[in-house]
């Protein structure tokens, strides 16, 4: 499956977050806005669990992410301690609680549902 996603023309959440900041930036002041967000937030997010990280890094803004699947085939350089690659549940919420230039702690909602 990873050669097959390789191959795909069109990736999803693949802009990395440098290249969509200057875009921002380059925008008018209402998307200038998105900037001067206070966190940054992501609710069952799919392929942009990273892209959160990576946005919430680079603006220096604490974030809250409630992830939901892996999408280990569309993400195969997510790697874990001994080169274990991110498969599981499980495994992504150890790489997100190891992203480079963050501190996340991990919590539970109080609900039903997925909520780690």
């Amino acid at each position: 499956v990873e050669g097959y996603v390789a191959s795909c023309p069109l990736k999803q959440c693949q802009v990395p977050v440098e290249t969509a900041l200057k875009a921002l930036r380059d925008q008018d002041e209402e998307w200038r806005d998105v900037l001067k967000c206070e966190v940054v937030v992501g609710l069952h997010p799919d392929q942009a669990t990273g892209g959160i990280l990576e946005l919430a890094r680079a603006l220096g803004r604490p974030f809250a992410v409630v992830p939901c699947c892996t999408f280990a085939d569309e993400f195969p350089e997510r790697r874990l301690t001994g080169d274990r690659p991110v498969r599981t549940y499980d495994d992504l919420v150890e790489w997100m609680l190891a992203f480079e230039g963050t501190s996340p702690e991990k919590g539970f909602l109080m609900f039903f549902g997925k909520n780690l």
